[in-house]
């Protein structure tokens, strides 16, 4: 997909020229478009009210409406771009031109704008033979002048769609395609396309022979090896830090022994969601997306199968840190996998901060909904900074405590720790939180637990069915600052 600035909107046969008119605000076109007596009565003044008009030689220019200048946000602005590329789309045009001279000069307006249509569209039928390719080739903003600020805005807002995109792959592929190995291929492919980027992988004899027991524990019932996979991505000149984000990437969750009910568990191959997440966030840094620290990924991708090998209710394994570990339930496994990838990360990268971002507790459902992420973590600071960043590019968050009490609540009775709270304790998105708190070493640490908005959520334009690819957006906004 191609973007570019320009001065003025042009409409002609193979484009389509979107205005986005602000409520109360009369329309400006050019003298080439149809005059205002012939459709004024047919644009309304509501927010979403549309009216598409038809000139000479194929020319067309769909009036949009939008908030008020004074009430409108960068999420108007995205979801009215994404609306504009569905109708472009429908109309089977090359070329998408939204014009926002009307609105208020705004690089984070732009920066939505391409973000909003570059997202829309997507086809999540990853392996439909009729899978819908989009027409646009071409989206082009106008009325915002052309200053280098502005082209800047406009490329990292289709970088940052892309990255939204690449997770949204990674998540809606079935886990016979994308199993372990295939993940951490895919990984090194990526990274060697940008020179600033380096993949490593550790195989299971590496993890063995740094004692990673907890994260082993789920993939020993498993056919495909589990894989850790280290992203790292170095800025030119001096980082202005080093931060570290850390995906679960379990490729499929049987449960293990701990079976999931048969209803609903194809959708298990989303489960990969924090890996995904973080894949798309080093996708969109290969693809030159604005950075100043040099940012580490750690995708611990496994699977959780029941096969004759593996773990059972009642084990007891080692992490790396040493910590012995009760398995109580062994569909509680994402937190036994980011345990010692944690740990790997924090010793091993020493960061200034580790965000891990996983698909971990169905309680996260029923504390928030599929509306917004459950976040958790040892610094209110960077929590409530990352809390804000997601809220700024409507991915939003919530808060929920990580109290001393919760914490010593993960102690085990014949082992240092339980992977999830005796019966009747509750608090599931917090317990398991409060296991992973025992793995990050004492760094400032913020938890995303995604497992209620990585599927399955409220529509918007610019994101249909499959997975929502969250998270990309919000660690991208976290390094923009």
């Amino acid at each position: 997909m191609r973007t570019q600035l320009k001065d003025a909107a042009i409409a002609g046969r193979n484009d389509l020229v979107v205005l986005l008119v602000p409520i109360g605000a009369k329309p400006k076109l050019p003298t080439a478009a149809p005059a205002a007596s012939l459709w004024k009565d047919d644009f309304g003044d509501s927010v979403g009210d549309k009216v598409l008009l038809r000139g000479a030689a194929g020319a067309r220019w769909l009036l949009l409406r939008v908030a008020k200048r004074a009430e409108l946000t960068d999420e108007n602005v995205r979801c009215a771009a994404a609306n504009a590329r569905t109708t472009s789309e429908k109309m089977e045009r090359a070329q998408l031109t939204l014009d926002l001279s009307m609105l208020k000069s705004s690089e984070a307006f732009t920066f939505a704008a391409v973000e909003g249509a570059t997202m829309a569209s997507y086809d999540a039928g990853v392996c439909k033979a009729d899978r819908t390719k989009g027409g646009v080739k071409r989206i082009t903003v106008s009325g915002v002048g052309e200053a280098a600020s502005m082209k800047r805005a406009a490329k990292q807002g289709a970088i940052a769609a892309e990255g939204n995109l690449a997770a949204r792959e990674l998540q809606n592929l079935p886990p016979n395609i994308l199993n372990p190995k295939e993940f951490a291929k895919r990984a090194r492919s990526m990274a060697r396309k940008c020179p600033a980027m380096s993949c490593k992988v550790l195989g299971e004899k590496q993890m063995a022979d740094l004692g990673m027991g907890s994260l082993l524990g789920v993939s020993q019932g498993a056919k495909n090896e589990a894989q850790l996979v280290h992203l790292c991505y170095k800025p030119k000149g001096k980082s202005a830090g080093r931060l570290a984000f850390v995906g679960k990437g379990l490729t499929f969750d049987s449960g293990g022994i701990s079976l999931k009910p048969g209803a609903n568990m194809d959708q298990m191959k989303f489960d990969m969601s924090g890996g995904a997440a973080v894949f798309g966030l080093m996708s969109a840094l290969a693809a030159g997306a604005e950075c100043k620290y040099e940012v580490h990924g750690v995708l611990a991708c496994v699977e959780n199968m029941p096969g004759g090998d593996a773990q059972r209710p009642g084990d007891i394994v080692t992490a790396m840190n040493g910590k012995t570990i009760e398995i109580l339930n062994t569909d509680a496994e994402g937190r036994l996998v980011l345990a010692d990838a944690l740990y790997w990360t924090a010793t091993k990268i020493k960061p200034d901060c580790i965000y891990d971002i996983a698909t971990l507790t169905g309680a996260a459902i029923h504390s928030l909904g599929h509306v917004a992420t459950a976040v958790m973590g040892n610094d209110d600071k960077q929590r409530d900074a990352a809390i804000a960043a997601g809220e700024s590019i409507a991915e939003r968050a919530w808060p929920l405590p990580l109290w001393s009490e919760y914490i010593d609540m993960a102690k085990g009775q014949y082992a240092d720790l339980q992977n999830i709270y005796a019966a009747g304790a509750g608090a599931g998105t917090i317990a398991g939180a409060s296991f992973l708190s025992y793995f990050v070493n004492d760094l400032p640490w913020v938890h995303f637990d995604i497992a209620a908005t990585a599927w399955n959520c409220p529509a918007k334009p610019y994101r249909g069915k499959g997975g929502t690819g969250v998270g990309t957006r919000t660690f991208l906004k976290i390094l923009r600052g």
